[in-house]
């Protein structure tokens, strides 16, 4: 009743869809005096992706990366502003009803609740962003893993942990352990290139504390059907070819058709023996984005106009807008990146402000780009920024190059709590050496001892089988090896008694006939 009162309040509602970087820098530039604000979506952070490749080999901790929403718009603490952790199926634009489902404690019960709800808005902000595009190869959806959230992050980490730690057992063949320690990383964009080099760095430096033995069997390779490295000049594009082939790290220019538990496809036909695929080839849209009865971009995103609007029939739906990886001006399509997002995202917020304030929109958005970086390991950066005069850029590479791109990112990072998270993260790194530690989920730890104990029965029984065969030797007349032998022995020599009786038997019987010829 409380939260209905202050529905009918003079502030309207403001619903904002994801918590990605859209999302989060418009609920950061939302003034909450002026509206009510409502944040739905399943994760209660944000995820400074571009250090998310970093997690994966224990260089970064998972919450180095993390924002929780509160911490970004702290009136989302305080009613009436709220925050939901929700699955969101639909979008009413005629009844300004966004369609959600909450579900209860996953795993506390065996029949956990969940429930259908609808959430009324004034405004309406979609960045729910978007899903990785797996082009319906097959085995992709089930057997690739992804580089977009935190918990796929951690699914990497344990996954490269458990490679090593299985090629490491005894009973593993030398085929095995190349096989479980070949990761095959499909993309070659920045973020595939950024985790490759990091995975690269990993296995060269601190494989060894494992196993010095398994460093020769490590393998990471990158599978590209464009160019690596394409949205940078050919100098750089060959400093970083140069830098990754240090790190031990091919290329291969094909395209993948197939991916199985332990191998993968490639259009030339060849197949790759791999214990982990990481596939990082661009995003798609997302079912909630398939199903929002409004016009879409030709590669199916959410149709915006200039001012970010979304479009039914070509024109705006009234207090709805979009921004991020979901959204696209058909006539100007931006790439799918966090700068790109987050300048939206701070874009709506404040027209929003305006709308309510003066009741006018500014300025259509303009996107004007600050240039591209990407790490490559440890020793080396790639970055390229744009100059007044469009025919030349700045090129940088190297150690000034990585200084550059630790210093913006951890500049931009939201928080002092996660700026200091990540320099002591990246301090300790470097003096003590990545983080190797492998801590499975409850349910995992259960199915490992499951596993081992079934092995272990099967032990018990297969030695209760010897030791009952040994009981019965006495009883039993088994033909040993040791016996075959001694009869073999004994025959040969009867059969070299034999003969000599044969060939004397051979002269009387000659004269014999001799005499008989002579008669």
């Amino acid at each position: 009743m409380f939260r209905s009162l202050l529905r009918l309040g003079s502030k309207p509602t403001l619903t904002i869809l994801g918590t990605g970087w859209a999302g989060c820098y418009a609920a950061y530039e939302v003034d909450p005096s002026r509206f009510n604000i409502e944040v739905v979506s399943t994760r209660n952070h944000m995820v400074f992706t571009p250090l998310l490749p970093q997690t994966t080999t224990g260089t970064l901790e998972f919450r180095s990366v993390c924002e929780p929403i509160t911490n970004i718009q702290p009136a989302l603490s305080k009613p009436p502003h709220q925050f939901y952790r929700s699955f969101i199926y639909d979008v009413d634009f005629e009844q300004r009803e966004v369609s959600c489902v909450g579900v209860g404690v996953v795993g506390a019960t065996s029949d956990v609740p969940a429930k259908s709800f609808k959430i009324k808005y004034d405004y309406l902000l979609m960045a729910h962003g978007a899903r990785p595009n797996t082009f319906n190869i097959p085995g992709v959806e089930d057997q690739a893993f992804f580089l977009r959230e935190v918990n796929e992050a951690r699914a990497i980490r344990k996954r490269i942990v458990q490679n090593i730690m299985a090629a490491n057992l005894p009973v593993t063949s030398e085929e095995e352990m190349k096989t479980l320690l070949h990761t095959v990383v499909v993309g070659g964009g920045p973020t595939g290139i950024e985790f490759a080099a990091a995975l690269g760095e990993f296995l060269r430096h601190d494989i060894q504390k494992i196993d010095k033995r398994l460093e020769k069997y490590c393998k990471v390779t990158i599978l590209e059907a464009g160019e690596v490295f394409g949205m940078f000049d050919e100098a750089l594009r060959n400093y970083g070819k140069a830098r990754l082939d240090a790190l031990g790290i091919e290329i291969k220019k094909t395209a993948v058709v197939g991916v199985s538990e332990r191998e993968v496809y490639t259009k030339s036909g060849e197949t790759i023996g791999c214990g982990l695929v990481v596939w990082s080839t661009g995003v798609g849209p997302c079912m909630l984005t398939k199903g929002l009865k409004c016009d879409k971009s030709p590669r199916g995103r959410i149709a915006v106009d200039d001012h970010l609007r979304v479009l039914r029939d070509g024109k705006p739906i009234p207090n709805v807008f979009a921004a991020g990886d979901c959204a696209a001006n058909p006539e100007k399509p931006l790439p799918t990146l966090a700068a790109v997002a987050s300048r939206q995202g701070r874009y709506v917020g404040k027209q929003l402000n305006n709308i309510v304030k003066t009741g006018k929109m500014t300025a259509p958005f303009e996107y004007k780009s600050a240039g591209s970086m990407v790490s490559i390991g440890d020793a080396g950066a790639v970055i390229q920024l744009p100059t007044p005069k469009k025919s030349k850029n700045i090129d940088i590479m190297g150690m000034k190059a990585l200084f550059l791109w630790k210093s913006a990112y951890v500049t931009i990072l939201g928080s002092l709590r996660s700026k200091l998270y990540v320099i002591v993260n990246w301090c300790g790194s470097k003096i003590f050496g990545r983080d190797i530690t492998f801590i499975g989920d409850l349910s995992e730890d259960a199915l490992y001892n499951s596993l081992a104990m079934a092995e272990v029965n099967r032990e018990k029984s297969r030695q209760m089988g010897y030791e009952t065969l040994k009981k019965m030797e006495p009883v039993l007349t088994v033909e040993t090896e040791g016996d075959a032998e001694t009869k073999a022995s004994e025959a040969g020599e009867k059969k070299a008694q034999e003969e000599p009786k044969k060939e004397e038997k051979k002269p009387a019987e000659t004269e014999k006939k001799v005499e008989t010829d002579k008669k």
